[in-house]
């Protein structure tokens, strides 16, 4: 073995070992939750309506579709979760900051930018709860402020779900009513899938390609019942077996799948990691996270990644 491959696979190990909890801060129980979001409620920011959006839809990649004629540049978080950048900013807020983040990789890349608000919609929690299942849904008082607000910017919705001990299926069916929307799309967190004995924060999460395959396939069906543009499908990973099959993951017609690396730390193993984990016909998403990553990779050096990554997640 070169001594070449011996330093990139140590850079390799090195991204997954940062990588090992992503989700960086103690899970919340329900009441917590609860609390805080009462507590962003009460501030009932001011968005003003819009029933209708493109989700910044320009058709570059045929028609209506996100990828791969644009790039997308999204925030994670919710405002519940006080360490991601959508819990440290308020929705107008974020929506500027967003903004900022993602003018470099317009003028920098060769692809027009969709912005994108990445909201924490099904919660992964430290406790069972009243149904033993570890998780709690967003309130949709809270996914109504985040859908006007990006609606506003001429940005799109992310709805992410941790769904606990749950399934991504049930979980899905009870936000149909916003995936049915023109510019919501879904993002499903591998890491916090703990099938029916596992625990949050002790048993680490995987997906596999026949569970994402039918995420997909109820996303395809909402699309074609309601004359819908393409959506996103975006898959969290940090490490190989986030993601079991992952070359049986099927693109369908009206969706397009995207597997995020989710790594943490300093550019040269994160870089690694990432170039690891690309899987022919999927496209691909990078996150970064402002707090944890040392130093926090410039947009120039993100777009000298190989590949240039489709899609881009600010925590």
């Amino acid at each position: 073995m070169s001594r070449r491959t011996i330093s990139l696979l140590a850079a390799i190990s090195a991204a997954w070992t940062l990588a090992a909890s992503p989700s960086g801060a103690a899970l919340p129980t329900h009441a917590e939750l609860r609390a805080k979001t009462d507590r962003f409620l009460e501030r009932r920011p001011a968005v003003s309506q819009r029933l209708g959006g493109s989700g910044g839809v320009r058709g570059g990649g045929g028609p209506g579709t996100v990828l791969p004629g644009s790039r997308v540049v999204s925030f994670y978080g919710a405002p519940q979760m006080n360490q991601t950048i959508l819990g440290m900013r308020g929705p107008a807020s974020a929506a500027s900051a967003l903004a900022q983040q993602a003018a470099p990789y317009e003028t920098l890349g060769e692809r027009p930018v969709i912005a994108e608000f990445d909201l924490v919609s099904v919660f992964a929690t430290a406790g069972g709860g009243p149904d033993g299942l570890y998780r709690s849904r967003q309130d949709p008082e809270v996914i109504d402020i985040y859908l006007r607000r990006a609606r506003a910017a001429d940005a799109r919705l992310m709805l992410d779900i941790q769904p606990g001990r749950a399934t991504f299926a049930d979980e899905l069916e009870a936000l149909a009513d916003y995936v049915a929307e023109p510019d919501v799309d879904v993002a499903i967190d591998p890491e916090w899938n703990v099938g029916r004995r596992g625990i949050p924060g002790r048993s680490i999460g995987r997906v596999t390609a026949k569970e994402v395959n039918a995420v997909s396939r109820t996303l395809a069906r909402t699309v074609r019942a309601y004359g819908l543009p393409p959506k996103l499908l975006v898959v969290h990973q940090f490490r190989r077996g986030s993601v079991r099959g992952r070359g049986e993951i099927r693109q369908r017609p009206g969706v397009q799948v995207l597997l995020n690396f989710d790594g943490i730390g300093s550019p040269e193993p994160k870089a690694a990691g990432y170039a690891a984990l690309t899987t022919p016909r999927l496209f691909d998403g990078f996150s970064l996270f402002y707090s944890r990553d040392t130093p926090l990779m410039k947009p120039g050096a993100v777009l000298r990644l190989e590949p240039e990554p489709d899609f881009l997640l600010y925590q």
